[in-house]
């Protein structure tokens, strides 16, 4: 079975366990950004910061807590003059916590949660070498602004279940953000 396929059936069975109340709910924002991707751990000894584009949903469970969907692409280069590069693709689904009312101009938010990475690193003339493994996260982050269209920074820790060391990294997000509906 080809990781590709494995990816697939890992998302299947993931939505397959995810609870129907929250198959239920609608996004209430969406929106996309831009930023960096700084490697820690052992992949930080090999690896320098890059660059890396994201996708956002965010939607209400109950309150102040919320469901967020992120879904990234990031590119970080190999450290010591080593030519090549490691790319980073992937999404999570996490809960997350906003603190103060939706009307408030910068409401902060903390939140942990899971999803599926691929992790590949290229060196030319050595060739590739490819893993698509489970990612849990943790993050902070924050909405600024009011109505339709307002800004997020986000900051988050991901760890790849890599062997033998984990790829670990630390995305940092800022874009717009779109509400779905009325504001």
């Amino acid at each position: 079975m080809s990781s590709g396929t494995r990816a697939r059936l890992a998302a299947l069975i993931a939505l397959a366990f995810v609870p129907a109340g929250l198959r239920a709910q609608r996004l209430d924002f969406v929106g996309g950004g831009v930023g960096m991707v700084v490697p820690a751990g052992s992949f930080g000894d090999v690896d320098k910061a890059g660059w890396q584009l994201s996708g956002l949903g965010i939607g209400t469970l109950k309150g102040s807590v919320h469901f967020v969907v992120d879904v990234l692409y990031g590119r970080t280069g190999h450290q010591g003059g080593v030519a090549g590069s490691s790319t980073l693709a992937g999404g999570t689904l996490s809960a997350a916590l906003f603190v103060g009312p939706d009307g408030h101009r910068v409401r902060p938010f903390v939140s942990a949660g899971a999803g599926v990475f691929r992790v590949n690193v290229g060196v030319p003339g050595f060739g590739s070498a490819a893993a698509t493994k489970l990612a849990p996260t943790v993050g902070v982050g924050a909405l600024v602004g009011t109505g339709r269209r307002r800004a997020f920074l986000l900051a988050r820790y991901v760890s790849v279940g890599t062997k033998p060391q984990s790829t670990n990294f630390l995305p940092v997000s800022a874009g717009v953000i779109l509400t779905l509906g009325s504001p």
